[in-house]
Protein backbone atom coordinates (compact mmCIF):
# COMPACT_ATOMS: atom_id res chain seq x y z
CA UNK A 1 0.00 0.00 0.00
CA UNK A 2 2.96 2.34 0.86
CA UNK A 3 4.07 2.46 -2.73
CA UNK A 4 0.52 3.35 -4.11
CA UNK A 5 0.21 6.10 -1.49
CA UNK A 6 3.68 7.34 -3.12
CA UNK A 7 2.22 7.31 -6.37
CA UNK A 8 -1.03 9.02 -5.15
CA UNK A 9 -2.51 10.23 -2.28
CA UNK A 10 -6.20 9.99 -3.71
CA UNK A 11 -6.32 6.80 -5.17
CA UNK A 12 -4.45 5.31 -1.75
CA UNK A 13 -7.08 6.61 0.13
CA UNK A 14 -9.82 5.34 -1.82
CA UNK A 15 -8.57 1.87 -1.04
CA UNK A 16 -8.50 3.00 2.52
CA UNK A 17 -11.95 3.56 2.29
CA UNK A 18 -13.08 0.81 0.38
CA UNK A 19 -10.78 -1.84 2.13
CA UNK A 20 -12.11 0.00 5.85
CA UNK A 21 -15.72 1.75 5.95
CA UNK A 22 -17.55 -1.55 6.15
CA UNK A 23 -15.83 -2.22 9.13
CA UNK A 24 -15.57 1.17 10.55
CA UNK A 25 -19.17 1.89 10.43
CA UNK A 26 -19.78 -1.28 12.42
CA UNK A 27 -17.50 0.12 14.97
CA UNK A 28 -19.12 3.70 14.94
CA UNK A 29 -22.16 2.17 15.66
CA UNK A 30 -21.57 0.57 18.86
CA UNK A 31 -20.67 4.14 20.06
CA UNK A 32 -23.70 6.06 18.07
CA UNK A 33 -27.51 4.78 17.96
CA UNK A 34 -28.22 5.63 14.63
CA UNK A 35 -26.84 4.64 11.41
CA UNK A 36 -27.49 8.03 10.19
CA UNK A 37 -25.11 9.17 12.99
CA UNK A 38 -23.21 6.51 12.35
CA UNK A 39 -22.97 7.54 8.19
CA UNK A 40 -22.16 11.26 9.84
CA UNK A 41 -19.52 10.51 12.10
CA UNK A 42 -18.02 7.98 9.25
CA UNK A 43 -17.24 10.90 6.92
CA UNK A 44 -15.79 12.69 9.22
CA UNK A 45 -13.57 10.56 10.76
CA UNK A 46 -12.37 9.78 6.86
CA UNK A 47 -12.07 13.42 6.13
CA UNK A 48 -9.82 13.97 9.56
CA UNK A 49 -7.96 10.36 8.18
CA UNK A 50 -7.17 12.48 4.75
CA UNK A 51 -6.45 15.65 6.14
CA UNK A 52 -3.19 13.54 8.54
CA UNK A 53 -2.50 11.10 5.64
CA UNK A 54 1.18 12.52 5.26
CA UNK A 55 1.95 12.35 8.80
CA UNK A 56 1.09 8.72 9.57
CA UNK A 57 3.63 5.88 8.67
CA UNK A 58 1.05 3.06 6.12
CA UNK A 59 4.07 0.51 6.67
CA UNK A 60 1.68 -2.36 7.75
CA UNK A 61 -2.26 -2.77 7.48
CA UNK A 62 -2.53 -3.37 11.42
CA UNK A 63 -0.94 -0.31 12.31
CA UNK A 64 -3.23 1.57 10.02
CA UNK A 65 -6.47 -0.28 11.14
CA UNK A 66 -5.44 0.49 14.07
CA UNK A 67 -4.75 4.74 13.54
CA UNK A 68 -8.79 4.48 11.75
CA UNK A 69 -10.13 2.72 14.46
CA UNK A 70 -8.57 5.47 16.52
CA UNK A 71 -9.96 8.31 14.63
CA UNK A 72 -13.30 7.04 14.49
CA UNK A 73 -14.19 6.18 18.54
CA UNK A 74 -12.14 9.77 18.57
CA UNK A 75 -14.89 11.18 16.25
CA UNK A 76 -17.71 9.34 17.91
CA UNK A 77 -17.13 10.79 21.20
CA UNK A 78 -16.40 14.13 19.92
CA UNK A 79 -20.32 13.84 18.20
CA UNK A 80 -21.33 12.32 21.00
CA UNK A 81 -20.25 15.75 22.95
CA UNK A 82 -21.25 18.07 20.26
CA UNK A 83 -24.57 16.44 20.21
CA UNK A 84 -24.83 16.95 24.05
CA UNK A 85 -25.67 13.03 24.26
CA UNK A 86 -22.56 12.48 26.74
CA UNK A 87 -25.01 11.73 29.53
CA UNK A 88 -23.95 9.75 32.58
CA UNK A 89 -26.83 8.96 34.82
CA UNK A 90 -26.30 8.28 38.49
CA UNK A 91 -29.19 6.45 39.10
CA UNK A 92 -30.81 2.92 36.22
CA UNK A 93 -34.21 3.63 37.44
CA UNK A 94 -34.63 7.31 35.98
CA UNK A 95 -33.29 5.36 32.60
CA UNK A 96 -34.42 1.91 32.38
CA UNK A 97 -38.29 3.32 30.76
CA UNK A 98 -35.79 5.20 27.58
CA UNK A 99 -35.20 1.57 26.77
CA UNK A 100 -37.62 -0.37 24.06
CA UNK A 101 -38.39 -3.40 24.17
CA UNK A 102 -37.71 -5.34 21.41
CA UNK A 103 -40.73 -7.85 20.63
CA UNK A 104 -38.63 -9.96 17.75
CA UNK A 105 -36.13 -10.69 20.60
CA UNK A 106 -33.72 -13.94 19.46
CA UNK A 107 -33.21 -16.77 22.66
CA UNK A 108 -29.86 -16.98 21.18
CA UNK A 109 -27.38 -13.71 21.14
CA UNK A 110 -25.99 -13.79 18.32
CA UNK A 111 -24.06 -10.49 16.99
CA UNK A 112 -27.48 -8.52 15.64
CA UNK A 113 -29.14 -8.87 18.87
CA UNK A 114 -25.74 -7.88 21.41
CA UNK A 115 -25.15 -5.27 19.30
CA UNK A 116 -28.84 -4.04 19.32
CA UNK A 117 -28.80 -3.91 23.24
CA UNK A 118 -25.39 -2.08 22.90
CA UNK A 119 -27.28 0.69 21.45
CA UNK A 120 -30.09 0.58 23.78
CA UNK A 121 -27.32 1.88 26.54
CA UNK A 122 -27.61 5.38 27.26
CA UNK A 123 -24.65 7.42 25.15
CA UNK A 124 -22.42 7.55 28.58
CA UNK A 125 -23.01 3.65 29.33
CA UNK A 126 -22.17 2.87 25.62
CA UNK A 127 -19.28 4.63 25.72
CA UNK A 128 -17.44 3.74 28.70
CA UNK A 129 -18.85 0.13 28.00
CA UNK A 130 -17.04 0.18 24.39
CA UNK A 131 -14.03 1.68 25.44
CA UNK A 132 -13.10 -1.03 28.48
CA UNK A 133 -14.98 -3.90 27.31
CA UNK A 134 -14.24 -3.57 23.89
CA UNK A 135 -11.32 -1.89 23.24
CA UNK A 136 -9.67 -2.22 26.00
CA UNK A 137 -9.35 1.07 27.53
CA UNK A 138 -8.31 1.25 30.94
CA UNK A 139 -10.46 3.29 33.39
CA UNK A 140 -7.93 5.92 33.73
CA UNK A 141 -7.78 6.45 29.76
CA UNK A 142 -11.27 6.67 29.85
CA UNK A 143 -11.69 8.94 32.27
CA UNK A 144 -8.79 11.20 30.56
CA UNK A 145 -11.01 10.12 26.85
CA UNK A 146 -14.05 11.52 28.36
CA UNK A 147 -13.28 14.46 31.17
CA UNK A 148 -14.64 11.98 34.55
CA UNK A 149 -13.33 10.68 36.90
CA UNK A 150 -11.91 7.25 37.21
CA UNK A 151 -15.05 6.45 39.50
CA UNK A 152 -17.51 7.86 36.99
CA UNK A 153 -15.93 5.56 34.25
CA UNK A 154 -16.41 2.45 36.80
CA UNK A 155 -19.69 3.15 37.89
CA UNK A 156 -21.08 3.81 34.53
CA UNK A 157 -19.35 0.49 33.26
CA UNK A 158 -21.11 -1.49 36.55
CA UNK A 159 -24.51 0.26 35.26
CA UNK A 160 -24.49 -0.62 31.75
CA UNK A 161 -23.44 -4.03 32.86
CA UNK A 162 -26.21 -4.50 35.22
CA UNK A 163 -28.61 -2.99 32.43
CA UNK A 164 -27.47 -5.03 29.78
CA UNK A 165 -28.15 -7.74 32.10
CA UNK A 166 -31.33 -6.76 32.67
CA UNK A 167 -31.79 -6.72 28.65
CA UNK A 168 -30.93 -10.75 28.14
CA UNK A 169 -33.40 -11.25 31.65
CA UNK A 170 -35.88 -9.67 29.58
CA UNK A 171 -34.85 -11.15 26.47
CA UNK A 172 -34.94 -14.78 28.09
CA UNK A 173 -38.50 -14.26 29.24
CA UNK A 174 -40.00 -12.78 26.05
CA UNK A 175 -38.30 -16.14 24.57
CA UNK A 176 -39.88 -18.06 27.11
CA UNK A 177 -43.29 -16.74 26.51
CA UNK A 178 -43.32 -17.43 23.39
CA UNK A 179 -41.87 -20.23 23.21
Amino acid sequence: MLTLFKRNKKNFFDALYRQYADQLFLLILRYVASEFDAEEVLQRGFIKAYEHLNSFDHQNEKATKGWLTKIMINESLLFLREQKRMDFPDNLLTIEHQISQNPEAEATLNYETCLQLVRQLPDGYRAVFNLFIIEGYSHKEIASLLDITEGTSRSQLNKARTLLQKKIKTLDYETERVG
